[in-house]
């Protein structure tokens, strides 16, 4: 998996993106009567990803198209807002002590499982695939 750059974790980050863009559009669309009808409608685009962005509201939407649902999908923030994009996968970062929920230990778990490494964090001691089973369940 790859590490997500911490400026695409920021909330601020990704709402002066969002802004910056919809200037643009408004700019070019202003002054370029041809592109106004396109830039309408990414205009409409971007007020709807700055109204997803204010709401603290996203999704994994590789993850959504891989389940065919939005179900279980929408990414988790931190108290400021900011993204937190899958797990870690490095060696040996996480244990089960690290989780409030076996449900959060089990998306850490299946995020940074492969084949030639299937459990790097020791999170499944008897290898059946469920990992930290003596944390509660959680809200699914």
């Amino acid at each position: 998996m790859k590490e997500v750059a911490n400026w695409r974790r920021s909330k601020k980050s990704r709402l002066i993106i969002i802004i910056g863009l919809l200037v643009l559009v408004a700019v070019i669309g202003f002054f370029f009567e041809k592109t106004r009808m396109w830039m309408l409608g990414i205009g409409a685009v971007l007020l709807i990803a700055l109204g997803l962005e204010a709401a603290n509201t996203d999704v994994d939407l590789s993850k959504a198209w891989e389940q065919k649902s939005f179900e279980n999908t929408v990414i988790q923030r931190d108290e400021d807002g900011n993204a937190i994009y899958g797990a870690m996968c490095e060696e040996n970062v996480y244990n089960c002590d690290d989780f409030s929920t076996q449900s959060e230990a089990q998306e850490v778990y299946d995020t940074c499982h492969t084949a030639d490494n299937p459990d790097r964090h020791g999170l499944d001691r008897d290898g059946d695939g469920v990992a930290c089973q003596s944390l509660p369940q959680g809200v699914e």
